[in-house]
């Protein structure tokens, strides 16, 4: 039985963890399949069930598990669901593209061109690597520089709704990154060239442009992916 003492403890409550579970769902620490159980999951995180509760209630509506007759499964999409993620990203990100060209601030766009350039220098690193360590070193510096960089967009769009949708969106994309490919020198090249593009298109204050070549960029990036990920799930 809960007691006093537990319902009252400042970690014990259903938004931390709603939070702490989440974060475990979206880095594969609950990977897609695991079964979630009310008592062993208050067990393993040192609180009562209470919360444990309210919190698995919020993941299902939420999408990010799946109520089944004893408990909750957390969920796996199939590939062609990861497609549609893709896609819906596809058509929130060039929404913010085309916003981001009349709306974002010379402060914002400034941010934006800086990350430009420091991806410049790693892509530039990366494409004259002279050896596969030095590569790996390289991409995961740019990876998070890469995800910077959205962000900045984001920012650059000022639209809250359209921020949160798209947030949403990549957090289900999250739950699947490791399994899908690292882009070669050439793909990364490629995305650079188009992330020029794109704040080209926003200083010109051109919002067709900044979404038609967004879309282009994330279409790359969607095939490249998908195809590997339907490989993993789906071995011949």
């Amino acid at each position: 039985m809960d007691t006093l003492a537990d319902m009252t403890r400042p970690d014990d409550t259903a938004t931390v963890q709603h939070q702490r579970l989440r974060g475990m769902i979206l880095d594969r620490e609950l990977p897609p399949g695991t079964v979630l159980l009310e008592t062993p999951l208050s067990q393993r995180l040192g609180v009562s069930r209470t919360p444990v509760r309210e919190a698995l209630a919020r993941l299902a509506q939420e999408g990010l598990i799946t109520r089944r007759t004893r408990g909750y499964v957390v969920h796996e999409l199939s590939p062609e669901e990861i497609i549609e993620v893709f896609d819906a990203r596809i058509v929130l990100e060039r929404a913010i593209a085309e916003r981001a060209a009349t709306a974002a601030s010379e402060l914002r766009l400034a941010h934006l061109e800086q990350l430009t350039d420091e991806l410049d220098r790693l892509v530039r690193a990366l494409w004259a690597a002279g050896d596969e360590e030095t590569a790996e070193e390289l991409r995961a510096r740019i990876r998070p520089l890469n995800v910077a960089w959205h962000d900045a967009l984001r920012a650059c769009g000022n639209n809250g709704t359209l921020t949160r949708l798209l947030e949403q969106v990549l957090d289900v994309q999250r739950i699947y990154n490791p399994l899908m490919h690292q882009h070669d020198a050439e793909e990364i090249a490629l995305g650079q060239r188009q992330h020029h593009e794109i704040v080209t298109a926003l200083r010109r204050r051109d919002p067709a442009t900044a979404g038609e070549v967004m879309a282009r960029h994330l279409e790359t990036v969607r095939r490249s992916k998908v195809a590997e990920l339907t490989r993993v799930l789906r071995p011949t």
